[in-house]
């Protein structure tokens, strides 16, 4: 059940049936969304190989429009794109970051979580995502089409993270590589240091985030069909938050393990990927 990494050579009799496209979620070391989901038994197994593209930090308008888009490109073209029965897409998270999520110049005093945010950065922020998103799809779509059939799409959103601070440990509790990410944002707007506070805007800011993925739920064209996969709600976001979520922004294999059992394997049964 090989995951091949960008430009790695499908092993024989083993070429990859899913193009996953996306930021760490799909590339968070130990265990990730792909993870998980190749070592899940439902999964049936010609749907084990997958093609990677991406990588951590990426961004949604990267493949399209930026770094990654030559690979995205090659990974269309006839000779690869004929064997892909199901394309996945990760990402807003690091859109998010890079509009500091989408909150206002100041927060200094503001007691309502709806209050901290931009209107225009948060328009700006989701019209960013949904252009993007739409802009991957087309050109998936564009492609597949000429070869007379039709494949998934499955977009997922992210749950309710908690703002506490925590980057990505390299070594824990002494080299962090990246991050934190939200809290950072918030100290930098002056958001009250009330973690109720805090906790809402994520969850405000991860509702408007799978609003858009909502909204393409379902469509469908010449060569595709998007499927929403909803992770809200999987995760635990309380007292005992720090045995699903690793830092701030990615879940413990044990969270990614809950989330793909929960959410993809339903997802993929739908649509006869899994048993």
């Amino acid at each position: 059940m090989p995951i091949y990494l960008p430009g790695q050579a499908w092993e024989p009799g083993s070429f990859a049936s899913i193009l996953a496209i996306g930021d760490s979620w799909f590339w968070y070391p130990n265990n990730n969304i792909l993870g998980a989901l190749v070592a899940h038994p439902s999964l049936k197994d010609p749907y084990r190989n997958i093609q990677m593209l991406g990588f951590n930090g990426a961004k949604l308008h990267d493949y399209v429009f930026g770094k990654y888009k030559a690979e995205f490109t090659y990974e269309l073209e006839p000779i690869n794109s004929q064997y892909y029965s199901a394309v996945l897409i990760s990402g807003a998270g690091n859109d998010a970051v890079e509009y500091r999520l989408a909150l206002k110049d100041q927060c200094r005093g503001l007691t309502s979580a709806a209050d901290c945010f931009d209107p225009a950065g948060t328009d700006d922020l989701l019209q960013e995502i949904s252009r993007a998103l739409s802009a991957v799809i087309h050109d998936v779509s564009w492609e597949i089409s000429k070869q007379n059939r039709t494949v998934d799409i499955f977009l997922h959103g992210y749950d309710y993270s908690v703002p506490d601070g925590r980057g990505f440990q390299l070594v824990p509790d002494i080299i962090t590589i990246a991050g934190p990410w939200l809290k950072s944002a918030m100290d930098a707007v002056g958001v009250l240091n009330d973690m109720n506070l805090r906790k809402d805007i994520c969850r405000i800011l991860i509702d408007r985030l799978n609003g858009v993925f909502l909204g393409l739920n379902g469509t469908s064209g010449p060569g595709y069909r998007v499927n929403y996969i909803d992770s809200r709600g999987v995760l635990d976001s309380g007292n005992g938050y720090q045995a699903d979520w690793a830092n701030e922004l990615h879940p413990t294999p044990s969270g990614f393990n809950k989330i793909v059992d929960q959410r993809w394997i339903p997802a993929f049964r739908n649509q006869n990927l899994a048993t």
